[in-house]
């Protein structure tokens, strides 16, 4: 088995970028204009299923403490900090 560098990888992978790069974009119009969609093709996994809701609850859990994210009991209403506009009266 041939052994090879990392800066050899990563020097072929400079050559080639620009070739992969259009030869990806072509292919992703072509799928449009002929109808193709990015959807999976396969159910999720059990455990995958799992992971995910995982990531997603502790990526939630930190935002909220972190203040990113706040919940209006009131309202019953969640609300992204970065987006909310501000809430001063309007006449």
């Amino acid at each position: 088995m041939r052994k090879i560098s990392l800066e050899e990888l990563n020097e072929k992978i400079k050559q080639r970028r620009e070739q992969v790069d259009y030869a990806v974009n072509r292919f992703r119009i072509k799928s449009k204009d002929e109808g193709w969609t990015c959807k999976r093709s396969r159910p999720r996994n059990t455990d995958e299923i799992k992971a995910l809701n995982y990531i997603a609850r502790k990526t939630f859990r930190n935002e909220l403490r972190d203040g990113k994210v706040l919940y209006d009991k009131e309202r019953r209403v969640l609300s992204i900090v970065e987006y909310r506009r501000s809430q001063t009266p309007t006449s």
